[in-house]
Formats: C-alpha cells, sequence, structure tokens
C-alpha cells in the first residue's frame, strides 16, 4: 500500500531525527563535563537568560510601538494645524518689472 509506505517512511525520518537530536544533546552534555561544568545548571542558566531576552525583547517593541503612535499622533495634529493656518496655497508671486 502506498499510504502504508509514506507513514513508515515519515515515522522513520522522525525517529532519525529524534536519535539525532539525542546525540547531539549528549554530545553538549559531554562537552560541558569536559569543562567542569554541570549541564542541568548550565541549562537553566540559558533557559533563563533566553526568558529575559524574549522578556525584553517584548518590552521594547510595546514602547516602540507606543513611540510611534505618538509621533502619528502628532504628525496628524500638525496637519491639521497647518491646514487651518490659512497660509496662501498658491505658486510663487509674478516677478515685477524692474525700470
Amino acid at each position: 500500500m502506498p499510504g502504508q509506505d509514506d507513514q513508515n517512511n515519515i515515522v522513520a525520518r522522525a525517529q532519525a531525527l529524534i536519535d539525532e537530536v539525542q546525540s547531539q544533546l549528549a554530545a553538549g552534555d559531554e562537552f560541558y563535563r569536559s569543562q567542569g561544568l554541570n549541564p542541568e545548571k548550565v541549562r537553566s542558566v540559558l533557559q533563563s537568560q533566553g526568558q529575559a531576552t524574549f522578556d525584553t525583547e517584548a518590552e521594547a517593541r510595546k514602547a516602540f510601538d507606543a513611540d510611534m503612535a505618538a509621533v502619528e499622533q502628532e504628525v496628524r495634529e500638525e496637519q491639521a494645524r497647518q491646514s487651518f493656518n490659512g497660509a496662501p496655497t498658491g505658486g510663487a508671486k509674478r516677478p515685477r518689472t524692474m525700470i
């Protein structure tokens, strides 16, 4: 059956990826141990730094969006003031002839 072969192929590829990731994690743990570090503590520190970075980025994005909204509001207000200013909207004055 073609469907069964596809499913078996997907399962085999998924298992191969799982095995590869597990071997990479084991190699990472071995590296930390060779450097005299506890792999669990290293992972917890890296995870907390990653979360702090994510939170900081979210706060920065929120502040940036608020600043952009304020700038856009200020631009709209200035455009409204300019439209009611009554300044001439015509082109340049015609030059006068000099004698």
